[in-house]
């Protein structure tokens, strides 16, 4: 899958939980003052309660007063503010001393800063979650065949120095192939360079390659590079020799275009298409990967919760089958965005066919009188190699559903608008498994 933006709450402001230590005067004071703002208070007599209450991984900020300084535990990771006049007593481990007489101006900015450190850490938590599936080859979710030929070839390729072209239609998760391959290779330990080749200039690909010599460079777009700096890669690729190759770059470069008609228009180089194409990497469309789709989608949730720290109870049988019927032809980065929202509309609950179908669609225009209307079929510009025999869909669909079911054969026939004996001659007649 693709490496998406992280935890993007946009402007909604969450409301934060405030945990209040304090037996004295001014509980009541801070305890109102912080319900006006409209977040949570939990109030506690004293640590031993607030500990007891095994509660400081939902607190987002702990105000506590004087009187309960000399007791503050020092292992505690919530930020800490102490309510009083006098700051030589605040503890070292807290953030400071809030006078009551600024409380109330300083309460909601206060509580905003709280919410936005929660949101940082979701977001190093997802991100940590992220180089980790990078890093051991987990983030490329899948089970279906042409999955495994793309581990096979990522694996044949972490295993060389030779220069990588990562191919595949947009969306489909090259630039995650890439990062995987210099992850898995002997350069891993340092650091990957990557490089969008729209409009780069020689002097910046020729500093780029100086300062890259013992990593990975990852050329994005290599399509896009222009012809002026097609020369100067050229130019390295040719001095490159096996007695220099240590002390220079690992090449991996990406595209989404057809080089081969590129070089037929003359926009780009023969010699740099074959230089570039010494270990190809095809990255399948999700069309290709229909058995992964779910997969993928129950990963994406899981990166939901962990940036937006709000759980999800899984996708409903309707939904997987929706999932693995949509033709996605903007691949996982469609699939992410459509599940990301899905997750946010079910707010925590079980993600149904509803909560998918919410997400907009970018309109056709609209066709000039008279002109026949443009089939969602036309639209996807499908070509013959897209299609496949009757029975062959037949078999695919009847497949999903019992995936989708569990084997319930009744629940199946159902989802599919079938009676039970139709699907059952259906199973004996394609040799299906109730799984």
């Amino acid at each position: 899958m693709t490496t998406a933006l992280i935890g993007n709450q946009g402007n909604v402001e969450m409301k934060a939980r405030v945990a209040l230590i304090s037996n004295g005067g001014i509980k009541q004071n801070v305890a109102a003052s912080v319900a006006r703002t409209g977040h949570e208070v939990v109030e506690f007599a004293d640590w031993g309660a607030f500990v007891d209450a095994a509660v400081e991984s939902t607190m987002d900020l702990i105000l506590f007063d004087e009187a309960h300084a000399a007791g503050l535990p020092t292992d505690l990771s919530v930020p800490m503010v102490q309510l009083g006049d006098q700051p030589g007593t605040t503890p070292a481990s807290s953030l400071g001393c809030l006078p009551p007489a600024v409380f109330d101006a300083a309460i909601q900015p206060l509580l905003r800063i709280a919410n936005e450190l929660r949101g940082s850490m979701a977001r190093c938590r997802e991100l940590e979650r992220l180089v980790a599936g990078v890093r051991d080859g987990s983030a490329l979710v899948g089970r279906s065949p042409a999955w495994r030929r793309l581990q096979s070839a990522i694996s044949r390729a972490a295993d060389t120095d030779a220069t990588v072209l990562v191919e595949g239609p947009r969306g489909s998760g090259k630039s995650l192939v890439a990062r995987i391959v210099h992850c898995k290779s002997r350069r891993s330990g340092n650091q990957l360079q990557v490089l969008e080749c729209v409009g780069l200039t020689a002097d910046a690909l020729n500093a780029a390659l100086e300062t890259a010599r013992t990593t990975t460079l990852v050329l994005e777009a290599i399509d896009q590079l222009p012809t002026a700096t097609q020369s100067v890669l050229v130019r390295h690729l040719k001095e490159r020799s096996a007695a220099n190759l240590g002390k220079a770059p690992r090449l991996i470069s990406t595209t989404s275009a057809h080089l081969p008609e590129l070089v037929a228009k003359g926009a780009f180089r023969e010699d740099l298409f074959y230089r570039l194409h010494a270990l190809p990497i095809v990255v399948p469309s999700l069309r290709e990967r229909a058995d992964d789709v779910v997969m993928i989608a129950q990963t994406i949730l899981d990166g939901a919760c962990a940036a937006t720290g709000r759980s999800h109870q899984g996708l409903t049988p309707t939904a997987q089958m929706l999932l693995e019927s949509m033709p996605w032809p903007g691949n996982v980065a469609q699939l992410e965005a459509t599940v990301r929202r899905a997750h946010a509309l079910a707010g925590g609950g079980v993600v149904d066919r509803d909560h998918l179908l919410a997400v907009p669609t970018v309109a056709a225009p609209a066709a000039p009188t008279g002109a026949p209307a443009r089939t969602e079929e036309a639209e996807l510009e499908l070509d013959e190699d897209a299609i496949r025999s009757f029975e062959d869909e037949e078999q695919a669909i009847l497949s999903r559903a019992l995936r989708a079911t569990k084997g319930n054969v009744r629940r199946a026939a159902q989802l599919l608008g079938i009676g039970r004996a139709t699907l059952y001659r259906k199973i004996q007649q394609y040799k299906l498994r109730l799984q």
